[in-house]
């Protein structure tokens, strides 16, 4: 996994992923995780994400068999 982290300061930090983050979710050929703010020890803004080659197909997740349901209410007391 490829990590990218955009370091500076806040301002600056903020332009770039105004930029970035549309252009990478955009993209067909990477998958991004959300970003994530990092602590940093003096000035600035550190934020970093994720990224994985995109799957050579569509992944859809599917449910086998009926829908199972459970029980509302309060359990049965034990005997």
């Amino acid at each position: 996994m490829a990590q990218i982290r955009v370091m500076g300061d806040a301002d600056e930090v903020a332009a770039v992923l105004e930029v970035l983050l549309p252009f990478v979710q955009a993209s067909t050929a990477v998958v991004a995780s959300a970003p994530r703010e990092l602590g940093m020890r003096g000035e600035g803004r550190r934020v970093v994400f994720e990224l994985l080659p995109a799957p050579d197909a569509p992944v859809t997740v599917e449910q086998a068999g009926p829908a199972v349901r459970t029980p509302r209410g309060r359990l049965p007391k034990p005997s």
